[in-house]
């Protein structure tokens, strides 16, 4: 786990080094163990290493292959490099490493684009052909690890983090792009929050010729997770859990590859005791385990994490979250994120990996396995039933249109205005949808990525709740994980997340992953064998975080809250939709608006503290 930056001339002409290792320094986070640059007429790299596999000095990047004719800058892991190693090997390559950042490298020169299709891992890396002057570059399948690209009248930069560039250009923000994120707290797709900075898309791969960079970059899609929908209606539900299970136990085992000490982020959910269970069978020492844990009782589950812990005897360590701690953190918090901070809980992720980095480099976290076998609300018989009727409604706007002129009721009323949002995009929302309409303003047709994901399900409702999940909201947890955890130079690995295991749950039948009505149905009977069954059946919490009763109370979050949105600088903003925010605002000061999964006041409340961050030069107090 690493970070780079990449950087090619249109000009051909040298890249000032200086520049060069001021750009690579704002992520010394991501890589505190080595740096190296490599650097010619018309390319530069330079790079910060987190060593957690080959220790030794051969691992270092960026790497050459032995002709010296290729060179790569690498972040991520490739899980299945001992078995490709192996395979390339038998083809006569020559091998002075134990990294597998000189498989990823060798792939490329045995097989080119096709070498990403035996691929098992997150990864983002650039590929330079030094004597035929070509660039290659890629992202895993499910875009686990970042790649952002930006392009000026000189240059292409490739960067892990966006921050990189503050050294290079004077970023300004990209004003269309707010209300989506406001809504939605996620960006999916190559847009970003920063005008001409876009994010590769995952499972995407591209080239550059730098003779001819005038042609641009080409890029093409070599995983499509869309595609992996193919339901096998003869998969019984006994087959299914099997299969998955092999395929977890493999993915698990994978994942625990590592020179470095490592752990498991315990939630004391079916997710992560699973992995802790599973993992505390195949490794041959003792692992640990990190908690965050609440005073408050209903967002704290650290009872179960301390029984998953005591079974399969890890060495547990856990972190009370109080308001005082979170608010102490929230700065550092938002600009290693980049973005306005997703959710409350990537505060707590944040200050979790600065603590188990005192023991470890490496942690396994449960992100994904909710998105594929369906563990969500919104996924219940009863919301699914919802849903489609919503989406009949959505379907039929004379009818709706009708309908609310006709209805008497108010309540009526808004559910027929509302729906002329599409129900299974906007299912993924934060907010009451008449609080996102009265933003919105029944605009919503420039989220392109958004409505291509749902128009990719042919009209399956369901499918379009899997894919929405998958695809636009997934990703959001990706970037906590990335980045809340290269924050404190600490390795997040996502065992659920692999092509193999969503090939697998994605071809299971919706019947078969809410079984009479159970969500994460196959899950819950795998777990069956590890965890006692009143835990994996028990009322569903999540990582909460309860800024609902900070909010209201007179402590450290509510006078940064109220400091922050009655500040000067937050009422003069253009970019902001003051109405909106103010009659919120109002109805929670006069107690009719409670902050639901946080919701609106929290969003633009980060919005602010972000802008400040990157916009008013504050980031320069926080590298």
């Amino acid at each position: 786990m690493c970070g780079f930056v990449g950087i090619i001339s249109k000009k051909q002409s040298l890249f000032p080094e200086e520049k060069l290792r001021e750009m690579t320094s704002v992520i010394v986070h991501r890589g505190p163990d080595d740096e190296g640059y490599f650097q010619n007429e018309w390319l530069s790299f330079g790079f910060r290493r987190l060593k957690i596999i080959d220790l030794s000095a051969k691992g270092h990047q960026p790497m050459f292959n032995a002709g010296k004719t290729h060179c790569i800058v690498f972040n991520g892991e490739l899980y299945n490099y001992c078995e490709i190693r192996e395979e390339l090997k038998g083809k006569g390559f020559v091998f002075n490493s134990e990294s597998d950042t000189e498989v990823v490298l060798n792939s490329y020169i045995c097989w080119g684009r096709d070498c990403l299709k035996k691929f098992i891992g997150m990864f983002a890396f650039v590929i330079a052909d030094i004597e035929r002057k070509e660039v290659f570059f890629s992202r895993d399948q499910l875009g686990i690890k970042p790649l952002f690209i930006f392009e000026d009248s000189g240059n292409f930069i490739f960067c892990s983090e966006i921050k990189s560039l503050l050294p290079y250009a004077k970023l300004e923000p990209d004003f269309s792009s707010f209300n989506e994120y406001l809504v939605f707290r996620s960006l999916p797709g190559e847009n970003t929050m920063f005008k001409g900075v876009r994010s590769l898309g995952a499972g995407h791969c591209g080239t550059l010729d730098v003779k001819n960079c005038g042609s641009g970059l080409r890029t093409s899609q070599f995983f499509n997770l869309a595609k992996t929908l193919n339901i096998d209606e003869d998969l019984s539900f006994r087959e299914a859990c099997e299969k998955t299970e092999v395929l977890f136990r493999e993915s698990v085992n994978l994942h625990l590859r590592s020179d470095v000490e490592l752990g498991i982020q315990l939630s004391g959910g079916v997710d992560s005791s699973l992995i802790t269970a599973v993992a505390s069978q195949i490794c041959a020492k003792r692992l640990h385990s990190f908690s965050i844990s609440f005073k408050e009782s209903f967002y704290d589950e650290s009872k179960y994490q301390k029984r998953v812990s005591e079974e399969y005897n890890t060495e547990h360590h856990d972190y009370p979250m109080d308001e005082e701690t979170f608010v102490s953190v929230l700065e550092k918090a938002v600009w290693h994120y980049e973005y306005p901070l997703n959710d409350p809980n990537s505060v707590c992720t944040y200050y979790l990996a600065v603590r188990a980095k005192e023991h470890i480099t490496v942690m396994l976290s449960g992100e994904g396995a909710d998105e594929s076998f369906l563990g969500y609300a919104r996924f219940n018989p009863e919301s699914i039933k919802i849903l489609k009727s919503r989406t009949s409604l959505y379907n039929n706007p004379l009818f709706r249109k009708l309908m609310l002129k006709i209805w008497p009721f108010n309540k009526g009323k808004d559910l027929f205005k509302v729906t002329k949002y599409p129900p299974s995009m906007f299912a993924l929302t934060y907010a009451d949808l008449n609080d996102v309409d009265r933003l919105l303003k029944g605009k919503f047709q420039d989220m392109t990525f958004r409505r291509n994901t749902t128009n990719s399900a042919n009209g399956n409702v369901i499918d379009e709740a899997i894919l929405q999940d998958e695809l636009c909201d997934l990703p959001q947890w990706f970037t906590r994980a990335d980045k809340m955890g290269m924050a404190a130079s600490l390795e997040f690995r996502v065992p659920f997340c692999t092509e193999p295991m969503f090939r697998m749950a994605n071809s299971i039948s919706y019947s078969r992953k809410v079984r009479q009505g159970e969500k994460k149905a196959i899950l819950k009977k795998i777990a069956e064998k590890y965890i006692d069954k009143d835990q994996i059946y028990r009322k569903k919490i999540g990582f909460g975080t309860p800024i609902d009763t900070w909010i209201n109370k007179n402590g450290a979050y509510n006078r940064i809250f109220e400091d922050t949105v009655n500040s000067a600088s937050f009422k003069s903003r253009e970019f902001i939709d003051h109405k909106h925010f103010n009659s919120l605002y109002q109805a929670h000061k006069n107690g009719t608006y409670s902050e639901v999964n946080s919701a609106f006041l929290w969003t633009y409340f980060n919005l602010e503290l972000w802008y400040r961050t990157y916009f008013e030069n504050g980031w320069k107090n926080l590298v």
